[in-house]
């Protein structure tokens, strides 16, 4: 699997054109705007807004189910309900947050 993203300072997107890379063979080598590396999404200005896009959305969608297992009837009581929230929940809303 090969990608690359080109990170610059300037405000402005010039294009880079890589030309042919070794182990691509007849597609050349283009950037993607977001790179994923070490469970890290990257863009070229390394503001980590996809990452926290990202994170956010699966914490929102992990904490949607747990809804599920806590209704009024036959649900679980609140301080188990609290444990699973801290145990599942918040690790995925702080990764990569040091």
């Amino acid at each position: 699997k090969t990608e690359a993203c080109h990170f610059s300072r300037k405000k402005a997107d010039p294009p880079l054109d890589l030309g042919e890379a070794p182990y691509t063979g007849e597609t050349p080598l283009q950037p993607v705007p977001v790179l994923r590396h070490l469970g890290f999404y990257l863009d070229k200005r390394l503001s980590f807004r996809q990452h926290v896009r990202f994170y956010g959305s699966r914490a929102a969608s992990t904490a949607q189910s747990l809804l599920m297992l806590g209704n009024s009837i036959r649900g679980m009581p609140p301080l188990q309900r609290r444990r699973l929230y801290q145990s599942c929940v918040v690790p995925l809303m702080t990764y990569g947050c040091q």
